[in-house]
């Protein structure tokens, strides 16, 4: 990896973390003139220390480009958390027809199951505890997405911000996947194969988005369920990060192995 790619890759890693904690699904004009600015910025400053110089033309002359070229990346990161969802929302929803389903009708008995989730928001809850009170945003759905995609997956957003990861999940992270959770719904309950759905960008969910972090914030005020919410949030980071450091132990086995291996064949 040149010093150019390497660079760029830390740019993106900081685009991904910042907005996972501030809000990702920002609209594309909010997006240019905010916090990307102030990423370029510090990626330029890093540059620079290390003694590399920037060609004339560079900056700040492709700014705005960079920053666009940010913006679709983001975009790109939220579709891939969207495939994540989509691979195990159908198992871990029941939304696999019974063997008693003729076949020509699974899609329609696909279809009404998914819209009896998204009523009333019941996607969300996890039955009730032994207070006879609802299991409040805790599925085992969102728990497998948010630590598969912010702690163990490719992306690993908690590695560029241990500091807040490592102590609990954001409430925004959260709210990001209920609300990706609710576009793979939306799609399965529109079309029963499973073979499309809709697109998760800010202009369709970011209204959904803004909805769910308000809704997260009230339970976190609530006197029962808000502590309840908080230990939800520690539980899932621990979990996460234990992961992610078994993930990495495991990828540095490897390499090593690879590294013995072509060294003493």
């Amino acid at each position: 990896m040149n010093v150019k790619t390497a660079s760029a890759t830390v740019t993106k890693s900081e685009c991904r973390a910042q907005h996972a904690i501030e809000n990702p699904l920002l609209k594309l004009a909010k997006y240019l003139t905010g916090s990307i600015n102030e990423i370029l910025m510090a990626s330029l400053v890093e540059w620079l220390k290390g003694g590399q110089q920037v060609e004339e033309g560079v900056w700040p002359d492709r700014k705005h480009n960079m920053a666009k070229l940010l913006y679709e990346y983001l975009s790109t990161w939220c579709s891939d958390l969207k495939k994540i969802v989509a691979s195990i929302v159908p198992s871990m929803y029941d939304l696999i027809p019974p063997s008693h389903v003729p076949p020509q009708q699974h899609a329609a008995w696909v279809e009404e199951a998914a819209m009896k989730l998204l009523k009333d928001s019941i996607f969300l809850c996890n039955g009730v505890d032994d207070q006879r009170k609802t299991e409040n945003t805790s599925h085992p759905v969102l728990r497998e997405a948010a630590i598969s995609f912010f702690y163990t997956g490719s992306y690993r957003v908690a590695r560029r911000r241990p500091e807040v990861f490592q102590k609990l999940l954001p409430l925004e992270c959260l709210a990001l996947v209920c609300t990706t959770v609710n576009c793979v719904l939306d799609g399965f309950s529109k079309n029963g194969s499973g073979k499309s759905f809709p697109k998760f960008s800010a202009k369709e969910y970011s209204s959904l988005y803004t909805a769910m972090l308000a809704k997260l914030e009230m339970i976190m005020d609530d006197p029962y369920h808000g502590p309840k919410l908080v230990q939800q949030l520690h539980s899932w980071a621990a979990a996460g990060w234990r992961g992610g450091v078994l993930q990495s132990r495991r990828q540095c086995e490897r390499h090593l192995k690879a590294f013995s291996f072509e060294n003493h064949p």
